[in-house]
């Protein structure tokens, strides 16, 4: 959690207590808190049954089953459920993927230095864990966020951006939302926990009114699934509300009927103040339109107290946040079944597994191995039978018999509940859509292809969820792109990039015609991604890449090596030549030999 404070950071739209907008604010959060809260309740409550699952938690059976004779006592968790969501979430690992852009026009040099630094702020924020964690929260629970912010504790001009992970239990959304874009949601409202210090690196602007502040805790009682809210020292804390809402701002728009092109009017701070006068006077068939588009703002709450109202952090009109779906259904009613996670699924199977694996340690325990029947007056010391620690002692009256004992056998574990127990196991992997060869517990001795082809059919079960990670990180591409559009100025993009900039750069509507956000090879470096693309070229038979390749590699002395190479190229060149020329020679000889063995013959037939 980095400072807030910036040039951009509009002191102007810092509230004042007594200021009737703030009380609008605070008055618009309430109904949408009233009016999405069950809806939203439902998706906590679930959701922390699903973590409490996937946790191994042994005190949930009765909370959501029931009182049984069988859990009152024996809490016992064979956890079956975690294996299954860290398979999941490793092949994603695994198979991470970069953001990159495509040029639609063959505007190569555009989309490198798009690339370049998309990749230099995705490394700076560590944006592959945060995604990869977005990624687990959406596959446990059924969906989590991700939040694109600005940090200007380093960078007070341009500043960096970075990637936040919110969980299911930390913010309230438009239940009514359809599109993974967010276009259609009507607000988003965040709540982080933070202490004075924290609060004036939020609120630069607001130091002097926060010295005056006194934390309050959690007095209002929202969002009560926090995990913060389980210290004793919330009290001490300020609740610090970002509240993102969708509402319209005016808009110019130059429209060319020539073209048929329409573009935003943005006036840059260093633009002059005629310079749409000058423009129209230079092409008089453009048209000027006001409009209005829709755009984000957000009203940030401190400690019950509205501080601040104005355009997001980002400056830009999309939410700076991206959904992460498992299972989303937008037409179920119920919104505790409306997203879901692989757990929800799973929850009666690892009840089921459990309490059958508690009933068959039952029997077993109840079954006593050893003992002894024997007279009171046989030994001098009862004790002594005790000695092996284990089985049971019947002492008879003198002048009775052991057979007059008779004995109820605990009944054996057959074989058929066993296989129950290896069934339920089975029906778990069945539910969440993974089998053994993804999980690579394989036991069966099968040819590699058809382990492939297992493998490659248990994936496809799992298709649905990787689809919309990839479209949630070309959304989150996109939306970083934007901001880098909006916030970074050209000295610190030239500065990462080692040069000036492409014209098109800072254009608005690159991303319309110019450039595509796709995902690409993963590499923590733009040089490592450029290997590999260039080993895939050589891979298909593309020759002539042995230099390129050496300069991308990450090898020491490289340049040592570049010039060994070229010096062995110019030396293999040198003697090809040499070659060739006695080759020449060799022919210009048996030339002349034929030349003069055809005039000798001649000579001989006159």
């Amino acid at each position: 959690m980095g400072s807030y404070g910036n040039a951009y950071y509009d002191e102007g739209n810092l509230l004042d207590p007594s200021d009737s907008k703030g009380k609008n604010i605070k008055s618009m959060m309430d109904h949408y808190y009233q009016s999405s809260y069950p809806a939203n309740a439902a998706f906590w409550q679930q959701g922390a049954i699903d973590m409490r699952f996937k946790a191994g938690d042994q005190t949930l059976w009765s909370m959501v089953y029931g009182d049984t004779q069988y859990f009152q006592a024996r809490r016992f968790f064979f956890n079956l459920t975690r294996r299954n969501v860290n398979m999941v979430c490793g092949k994603q690992r695994q198979s991470r993927k970069s953001t990159v852009t495509i040029p639609i026009k063959q505007d190569d040099d555009l989309a490198d230095d798009y690339n370049a630094v998309l990749k230099f702020s995705e490394n700076r924020d560590g944006f592959q864990e945060y995604f990869s964690q977005a990624f687990e929260g959406a596959v446990s629970v059924g969906a989590s966020l991700l939040h694109l912010y600005p940090d200007y504790t380093l960078d007070p001009i341009s500043g960096d951006l970075f990637t936040d992970f919110v969980s299911y239990n930390n913010y309230l959304i438009d239940p009514y939302y359809r599109k993974m874009d967010l276009t259609d949601c009507a607000f988003i409202w965040r709540r982080r926990w933070v202490n004075k210090i924290q609060a004036k690196a939020l609120l630069p602007g607001y130091s002097k009114e926060i010295d005056g502040m006194k934390p309050s805790g959690m007095k209002d009682g929202r969002f009560p699934l926090q995990a913060e809210l389980i210290n004793l020292d919330t009290n001490k804390l300020f609740s610090y509300d970002e509240f993102h809402y969708r509402t319209t701002r005016e808009a110019t728009l130059i429209l060319d009927p020539k073209s048929g092109e329409s573009v935003e009017w943005e006036q840059d701070e260093t633009d002059e103040d005629d310079l749409m006068e000058r423009t129209l006077a230079q092409q008089p068939w453009l048209i000027v339109k006001k409009t209005q588009v829709p755009t984000v703002k957000l009203a940030i709450v401190l400690g019950g107290r509205t501080v601040y109202d104005g355009e997001n952090l980002l400056r830009i009109d999309p939410y700076p946040f991206v959904p992460l779906h498992c299972y989303h259904d937008p037409d179920i009613q119920s919104y505790q079944w409306r997203c879901q996670g692989i757990i929800r699924n799973l929850r009666d199977a690892q009840y089921l597994f459990n309490r059958r694996k508690v009933i068959e340690l039952s029997i077993l325990e109840s079954q006593i191995t050893s003992g002894w029947i024997y007279p009171v007056d046989v030994v001098t010391d009862p004790k002594a039978f005790r000695q092996s620690g284990e089985g049971f002692i019947i002492p008879l009256k003198a002048g009775h018999l052991p057979n007059e004992i008779q004995r109820i056998d605990p009944p054996a574990i057959p074989q058929s509940m066993i296989e129950i127990s290896r069934s339920l196991a089975e029906d778990i992997q069945k539910i969440s859509g993974v089998n053994e060869e993804l999980l690579g517990a394989a036991t069966d001795d099968k040819a590699a292809l058809l382990s492939m082809m297992r493998q490659g059919a248990g994936l496809v079960t799992l298709q649905g969820i990787f689809d919309k990670a990839d479209y949630s990180q070309r959304l989150y591409g996109k939306l970083r792109l934007m901001a880098i559009k909006k916030n970074f100025t050209k000295g610190k993009v030239a500065a990462i990039l080692g040069k000036d900039p492409h014209p098109k750069f800072f254009s608005t509507h690159s991303l319309k015609y110019d450039v595509a956000v796709e995902e690409g090879l993963y590499s923590t470096t733009q040089r490592q991604m450029e290997l590999q693309q260039l080993m895939m070229f050589q891979g298909a038979g593309v020759p002539g890449l042995e230099k390129a390749l050496l300069r991308a590699a990450f090898i020491t002395n490289k340049k040592e090596i570049i010039q060994d190479m070229e010096q062995a190229q110019q030396a293999q060149a040198q003697q090809a030549q040499q070659q060739q020329q006695m080759e020449e020679k060799k022919v210009q000889a048996d030339l002349m030999l034929k030349f003069a063995k055809s005039r000798s013959d001649m000579a001989s037939a006159t």
